[in-house]
Order: C-alpha cells, then structure tokens, then sequence
C-alpha cells in the first residue's frame, strides 16, 4: 500500500498538470491554497488591529472605494460573499462610522452603502501595511516565482469561470444570433 501510494505521488510529482487521486493533505492544492490564504488573512487581520477592523472588513471598504457607492446586493456580488454575511460586516462598519447607508432618491426603500471621511483615510493608509504583510510571505521567492504564481492563480480562477460558465459551441452562438436578429428584425418592423 505504501509503495503504490508513493508510486502515485511520484507520478503526479512527475506530471505536474495532475492533481495526485489520493489525499494527501501536504500534496493537495485545494488545502496549501486555503491554508496560505488563512495564514495571510490571520497576519492581515493582527496587522488591522490598530485600526480596529479585520481584514473582511477592510475589503469592503476597498470595493467601496473602487465602486463608489452600490446596493448591498451589487457590493455582495463585488465581493463574492453571501448578503446575510455582508449585512452582519456593514452592520459592524456603520456602527464605527466607516460606512452609512443612504436611502435612494428613486426608491425609498432601497439603500446605497457609502464611504464616510472617516474611512478615506483609512482607504489610503492601509494599501501599504497590506502589502508589507505579504511582502512578507513572499521572503524567499524570486521575481520568476511570483509571476509563475500570479500567473498560476490567474489560470486557475478562469479555469473555474469557464467550468462555471461554460462557452457556447459554435452552433449555439450561430442559433442566438439569428434569434436576435429575427428580434432585432421584428423590432424595427413595429416602429
């Protein structure tokens, strides 16, 4: 059993476009990627400490930052989170002044989240303790290692885009846009 399981780990090792079949925690990628995201969220959230926010918190901010102003339901797209789970993070920021809710001009029962002053400063203040934290975890690596990895990371997740959202085959793509021609067809014939 041992040689076979070191027979298949070698294999894999070997073929590196492979995940190995057997689990093995130290050799699974799905594991070292969440245990080297905890580890940096864990020093992140230590390092936010001063400021009295965690790292989920600041993420927030920061898509705030870059969107501007959105609904609750855009802001969790945004961040690829639950709403439930977002609402308890907003309710956290609003009580310490970092973001408030501000009812829409159109409908006054929707609300956009916004940024407060008190958190721009802390928009341009935290960027660069951030990335001191992961300066830190990349000690060791050369210039080579991090763009492989970027460029690994990247592939992965467009990997994952495509399984979720898979392209259509040609003959789809030629079927939808003759629909939409005939529409467009039916539509400029109502005028």
């Amino acid at each position: 059993m041992i040689a076979l399981l070191e027979e298949v780990t070698l294999t894999s090792l070997l073929d590196p476009m492979k995940q190995d079949p057997t689990y093995i925690k130290n050799q699974c990628l799905g594991f070292l990627m969440k245990k080297a995201f905890q580890c940096i969220v864990g020093h992140a959230d230590d390092a936010l400490q001063s400021f009295e926010l965690t790292y989920a918190q600041f993420m927030v901010l920061d898509q705030l930052h870059i969107s501007g102003p959105t609904s609750l339901l855009n802001l969790a797209k945004d961040l690829d989170l639950d709403p439930g789970a977002l609402t308890r993070s907003i309710d956290r920021l609003e009580l310490k002044g970092l973001i408030k809710r501000v009812r829409t001009e159109q409908d006054k029962r929707m609300s956009q989240i916004e940024l407060t002053a008190k958190s721009q400063g802390l928009i341009k203040t935290i960027p660069s303790l951030l990335a001191e934290v992961m300066n830190q975890h990349l000690q060791g690596f050369e210039r080579d290692d991090y763009e492989r990895l970027i460029h690994a990371l990247n592939q992965l997740i467009k990997n994952s885009h495509d399984l979720k959202h898979p392209a259509k085959q040609p003959a789809e793509v030629g079927e939808s846009l003759t629909r939409q021609l005939k529409l467009t067809r039916q539509a400029d014939y109502s005028l």
